[in-house]
């Protein structure tokens, strides 16, 4: 849908009354100045909207959370995903819930939910059919196909018995935790992420932790991460006969007891393996360097230094090449009175924090900030920001409380502007938001984003105009690398510029996006070139591709 310029212009200067009359009232010279220069300014203008669409799609979902304030994972909130579980081309939804603890016996439980999205941009549920209506204190979650034979399979974190939902076909799965070699874990479930970190062809499983709530203070009113011991996170390594083993002391990833939230795996140092990035609550995040031998380093020891380990409330995490220099770059997200950070890749193993200077660091002061995902919103060929935000402290529950979501343009240049009220993010009102997803759900070019809220309704965006501009759209399907590609690397080249985008499962907080790889082109006619590299470590390239369509492209072997 476009928009016509002037009509959006009034669109825009409608939105800021509301900014500048709280900034009027708060006397903030630099909230008006902020308001004025973001809406006037002509370049900050855009076409491109986010449109809450949820209940004409057919999701109903509301998280159970919240129920019980003292009930840390109720507080957290859940995760949701976008994947294609009935591998029928498009994105569907499976959203995590959180039990209830003082529901009456003739009441059920909440559950988790899965959405079949039915190609026409509606959604059914079918969580009753597929079996997958699990109703444990949900976090996490993560789809991958573990065994390659060419579904998607479900592991789910929860607080106390994860579960692992082995795809059976025809759209139904099988609760297999036990038969594939006890990966129902039964602490502090967070967030989940599959990788091939051996690069044997097959997908293995890292799962987070959080705290030991064993050791929970008698009479706390509300819980705080400082008052608990953390727990160690675990490394699965999958055997490749349907089952998986616990390698995580003799891989060297347990996280110590850091209270893990946010998990994502990518190859930040461009030497062809996946290297982890933990977010960790009041205790340092970590960046171990996989070694290329089924060891890592912990990056941010005194004799390694990446300079990723600041000491923060860390909850989510994206990885991206904002700044197209071919290296993939790192933002994280922290508590309200702490800023979220942006680490620029130095290419040479080490990170800069260039948060003030991009300008993302005042964007969450103020904001418990959760999920986040780098993506190309407005296919101008950049990467931006959404952020999540959402209260913790209990008086902040009593609606209408929360908090609004941020939305971060790109400016090509190295800086961000948030334009959140310019693309409708600030229509949401203000949410307790935790999980965040990215996807092209209604397959129109331009990525669309879900949202898990606690303790209220889940949130459908449909981008709306971000396909005015050039766009390609890769599935990767792996012969010799695991199926799903998960890890492989992508370069592509169009009006004598480069960008990468990396395969990666499980990021945000408690979240997974669209495996498919999305670039935006700009006014782009054709793309030059695109250069493959996958996990297995063969190499492909295409040239001369048309742009404004959905790729799938399959593992040469050698």
């Amino acid at each position: 849908m476009r928009h016509e310029g002037d009509l959006l212009i009034l669109h825009c200067l409608i939105e800021s009354i509301s900014y500048i009359r709280q900034a009027f009232k708060s006397r903030s010279i630099h909230v008006l100045i902020c308001c004025c220069l973001c809406f006037f300014s002509s370049e900050s203008v855009s076409e491109t909207l986010f449109v809450n669409v949820t209940d004409s799609v057919g999701l109903k979902f509301i998280h159970g959370g919240g129920i019980d304030k003292h009930v840390p994972a109720a507080v957290n909130g859940s995760g949701c995903a976008f994947s294609d579980y009935d591998s029928d081309g498009d994105l569907d939804i499976y959203l995590i819930n959180t039990a209830e603890p003082f529901l009456d016996a003739d009441y059920p439980q909440p559950s988790n939910l899965l959405f079949q999205n039915n190609g026409a941009g509606n959604f059914k549920d079918v969580t009753k059919f597929a079996q997958v209506g699990d109703t444990g204190w949900g976090m996490g979650c993560a789809f991958a196909d573990y065994d390659n034979d060419g579904d998607q399979d479900l592991y789910v974190s929860n607080d106390q018995a994860n579960v692992f939902y082995s795809n059976q076909g025809l759209g139904i799965f099988k609760r297999s935790s036990s038969r594939v070699g006890g990966v129902g874990d039964q602490r502090f479930g967070s967030s989940v992420a599959w990788v091939d970190y051996d690069k044997d062809g097959y997908l293995d499983l890292y799962v987070a932790n959080y705290f030991d709530q064993s050791r929970m203070p008698i009479g706390l009113e509300t819980f705080f991460p400082y008052d608990f011991l953390g727990q160690s996170n675990i490394l699965y390594m999958n055997t490749r006969d349907g089952r998986f083993m616990d390698v995580t002391d003799s891989a060297g990833v347990g996280g110590g007891f850091h209270l893990t939230l946010g998990v994502a795996w990518a190859d930040y140092d461009n030497d062809g393996d996946q290297d982890l990035y933990l977010a960790n609550d009041t205790d340092q995040n970590i960046l171990y360097r996989n070694n290329g031998d089924a060891t890592f380093t912990n990056t941010n020891n005194a004799d390694q230094r990446s300079h990723t380990g600041d000491i923060r409330g860390g909850m989510g995490i994206t990885w991206g090449d904002y700044d197209n220099d071919e290296d993939l770059d790192l933002f994280v997200t922290n508590w309200l009175d702490e800023n979220n950070v942006l680490y620029r890749n130095n290419g040479d193993g080490t990170f800069t924090d260039v948060s003030a200077q991009s300008k993302v660091f005042e964007s969450g002061l103020g904001k418990t900030c959760w999920g986040t995902e780098f993506f190309d919103y407005d296919n101008d060929s950049d990467l931006d920001l959404y952020i999540v935000c959402g209260h913790i402290d209990p008086p902040s529950w009593e609606m209408p409380g929360g908090q609004e979501d941020i939305f971060l343009e790109n400016n090509g240049d190295g800086t961000f502007t948030d334009i959140s009220p310019i693309v409708g993010v600030t229509k949401l009102g203000k949410l307790l938001g935790r999980g965040l997803a990215v996807g092209d759900y209604d397959k129109d070019g331009d990525l669309d984003v879900l949202l898990s809220n606690c303790g209220q309704q889940a949130v459908l965006l449909r981008n709306e105009g971000g396909n005015d501009n050039h766009w390609l759209h890769l599935k990767l399907i792996g012969s010799t690398s695991n199926r799903d590609a998960i890890g492989a690397r992508v370069k592509l080249t169009s009006n004598q510029q480069n960008q990468i985008r990396e395969v990666i499962s499980g990021s945000s907080y408690l979240s997974q996006s669209s495996l498919d790889l999305e670039f935006g082109l700009g006014q782009a006619e054709k793309v030059d070139l695109v250069e493959i590299r996958w996990p297995s470590g063969i190499t492909q390239t295409l040239r001369d591709l048309a742009v404004n369509q959905h790729l799938v492209i399959k593992e040469e072997r050698q």
